[in-house]
Parts: structure tokens; sequence; C-alpha cells
């Protein structure tokens, strides 16, 4: 576009949320003092930084921000005590996550301006604006005409690895032993396992008469992590007497168990847990499910009854997609997700089987949400998927069973595993080994350098 003969330099769209009690008083304080400050910027008043969400971020790339600036008060100065705490957590994790789907990390920036500080707040903001502008516009949305090979390319590049059988028989006839005497003394009400059904496939079981034992098998077609169902069994609805519960549980349902009770889902003595060790198990086509190759843990963390001998952990090999993800551009990074965002179709299937997805109303069904719509569109699709990774993070125990469920085939659990990967390298979290909650949302320990 031109005026007069000129080409019309690009002024990037930037939204700015501010803390009402420190940098929205130290925007004032900018203008009071006629400090120049850019007229593109957009400024929203919040009560907190740590009420800006990644949902009104990426709300804000969907509505047209070609940037998205969050300012707070300094650490130690928040007035809700530890709210920029999670800020600090969160947007660093946040800028991670964009980067992996091909949306400029520098589109992001989180820093600290005080009431008083009206010559900070027009100095970052200029810095900023000046370098989104160098970044251009946002490219979001994927030409319909445009054909995308890089899917087809990823995946002609994964191979599979063959499945060894291991003892099944030991394990359920220890299962079946267990799951006798539980029912038969009265220690549990019922017993979540696995059965094979009518079509000879294995699905989750639900046994409550100790005559009804021989349903349960252990076999290599125990994908399902069955943890999902306490929610239901231990916190039914109108039912004042709670009666505990046992549960199979492979090592990777084991870690979402420890995640359920850091967040105070159920108590630990309304559940027995039976831990199976595990070598893997397989996908449709026999071979060993690529979460499995990827587990470092093959023994429970938590049981009352162990089945099966200790097995004899390895190194966990880094994941070849991931990694080949990371080796292309930012556009055909945006270019990949964006062709897999596409296919969704907002079923939740991922969120169903998720065991760690345990809101009673998810922010993504609700029709009343200010966040995102109910939709299929690219932006809501978009937005669900990255929100719903954040969501998760520091909780996520690698089961995969997202992905597994899902009818489209989107690799999701590659944005949790991205994910999984910054906590562990910033905090030295790996969700699920312990019993406590993820650092994403708990205070800053030790010295925090600002900038």
């Amino acid at each position: 576009m031109c005026l007069g003969g000129e080409p019309v330099a690009f002024e990037p769209r930037i939204v700015a949320f501010l803390c009402t009690w420190c940098s929205y008083t130290g925007a004032d304080t900018a203008g009071i003092a006629r400090l120049k400050s850019p007229a593109n910027l957009r400024a929203i008043r919040v009560p907190c930084s740590g009420r800006v969400s990644p949902e009104l971020v990426m709300r804000a790339f969907d509505q047209g921000a070609d940037g998205v600036l969050v300012l707070g008060c300094h650490i130690g100065e928040c007035h809700y005590d530890t709210g920029n705490h999670r800020t600090a957590k969160r947007l660093p994790l946040l800028r991670e996550l964009m980067g992996f789907v091909g949306l400029e990390p520098d589109r992001l920036h989180l820093d600290w301006v005080s009431a008083s500080e009206g010559e900070r707040y027009s100095r970052i903001a200029t810095e900023f604006v000046d370098r989104v502008r160098t970044l251009g516009p946002v490219h979001w949305r994927l030409p319909k005409e445009q054909q995308v090979e890089i899917n087809r390319q990823l995946m002609a590049n994964r191979t599979d690895t063959p499945f060894e059988l291991n003892d099944c028989a030991s394990k359920t006839d220890a299962i079946r032993t267990k799951a006798r005497e539980l029912l038969s003394s009265g220690q549990v009400d019922c017993v979540i396992g696995y059965e094979v059904g009518p079509r000879g496939k294995t699905r989750p079981a639900f046994i409550y008469d100790a005559e009804d034992v021989d349903r349960l098998v252990w076999n290599p077609d125990c994908v399902y992590n069955l943890t999902t169902y306490l929610d239901v069994k231990l916190r039914p609805p109108k039912l004042k007497e709670l009666k505990p519960v046992a549960i199979v549980v492979k090592p990777c349902d084991s870690r979402a168990l420890n995640v359920q009770l850091a967040e105070s889902q159920f108590s630990r003595e309304h559940v027995h847990v039976i831990g199976v060790t595990c070598e893997g198990v397989r996908n449709q086509k026999g071979n060993l499910r690529g979460r499995c190759e990827q587990c470092g843990h093959p023994n429970p963390v938590i049981y009352d009854t162990l089945v099966g001998a200790p097995v004899k952990s390895h190194p966990v090999p880094e994941n070849p997609a991931l990694l080949e993800i990371e080796t292309l551009s930012p556009p055909e990074r945006m270019e990949y997700w964006l062709s897999q965002f596409d296919r969704c179709i907002r079923c939740y299937a991922c969120r169903q089987g998720c065991p760690v997805c345990t809101c009673p109303t998810c922010l993504y069904e609700r029709d009343d949400s200010l966040w995102v719509g109910l939709g299929v569109g690219m932006n809501e699709k978009r937005t669900f998927h990255l929100g719903r990774a954040y969501h998760i993070a520091g909780r996520c125990v690698g089961c995969n069973e997202c992905e597994r469920v899902c009818p489209m085939d989107i690799p999701i659990s590659l944005l949790n595993m991205k994910l999984a990967q910054e906590i562990e390298k910033s905090f030295g979290h790996v969700a699920g080994l312990e019993p406590v909650l993820s650092p994403v949302v708990t205070v800053l320990s030790g010295e925090y350098k600002e900038g």
C-alpha cells in the first residue's frame, strides 16, 4: 500500500495487560509527565498480572494483535502477595509453547513497572513496539489452497518397535487373587481393572462381586488409564458415605494418581492401588506404543499391592518427532501445527480421556465462555489446543491418552511433551513422581532476578 508514492510502514497492533495497582498507574505517571508512549498500544487494566491467563494472551493474538505486553508489580511488591509469582512462572512457559508452534516468542513480553516508574513504562513500551515492528504482522491462518507436506514427511520417518510379550498369565492370576481378597473381606466396594469384551478387545471393567473377579485380565492391550474413573467413583453425586475402591494401575497411571492426590481430588485411604510393573503396551499394529518407548519409569511409583517383578529402567531416547519439529523454521512450524489444528472437530475426547483434566465444567465447553467459542473455526481450535496443553503443564504424566482417543490422529502429546521438558529444565519437576503440586501454580523459591 502506498500513500503519495511512498510505502506505508507496518505499524503493529499491541495489547498491553497492565496491573491496576502498579503498571497501570505507571502508565498514568508517564502520561502526566508527558513522556512519549506508543499510540498503537491498547492498554487493558487487570486486577493483577497473575490474572493474565494463556487464554487471554492467545485471545489477543486471535483478535488481531501482533504483540502482547504484560506488566505487573515488581516481585515482592504484589498487592496480592504472590500473584506476580505465578506470572513469572507461567509466561516464560507460554513463550516456549508459542515458539514450538511457530509464533515468535518475542511477540510476548513480561516486565515489571511500579506506580512511580513512568519513564520505565515509556521505555519498555516503546522498545517492545519497535521489536514487534521488525517481526512484521502475525500470519496465523493457513491458506486453504496450500498443500501441507510436513506432516506426511514426519510420519514417514517414524519407525515401529516390535512388542515383546511378557508374562501376563501370572500377573492376571495375582490381580484376580488380590481382587477376590479385597471384595470378600469388604475392604473395597469395587475393583477397577481390565477385561476382554465380547469383540475380543480389552476394556475397563468394574467388579463389585468376588464371584466376578475371573473377568479381570492383564495383557499388552491394557492401554486405558483407569484413573480417569476415580473421579466418578470417589465423588459420586448425592452419596454421603464414601466407599473405598481398588484400582489396577500401570506405572504411568500411578503417576497420574499422584497428581490427583496432590490436588486433593480424593483421600489416599479411599483407594487401594494394585500397581503392575510394565514393559509397555502395544498399538493397533501390534508394536510397542510410542509413549512406552519414551517412558523411563517402568515401575509404579505408588501402590499398596505390587504385581510383577520390578523392571529395570533405561535411558529415555529423545522423541524423534519432537526433535524434527524443532529443526523447522518458525513458518514451517506454524504451517505444520495449523494443518493439525485444522483437522480438529472439537469432540473433546482428549479432555475426557485425560486423567488430570478434572474440572467439573471445562472452560472450553462452556457456552458462556469469554475466552474461546464453541465453534470449529481455526481461532477456536488453535486456542483450545494451546490453552489445554498449558493447563496441564507440570501435571501431564505422558500417558498419551489424549492422543490415543483422538479420532483425527492429531499429535497432541508433542505439545504436552515440549512443556514437560521445559518444566523439568526450569524447575526440576517431573509430574507424578511424588504427590506434589505443579511448580507452575506455586510461588517462587530462592532468588529471582528481574529482567
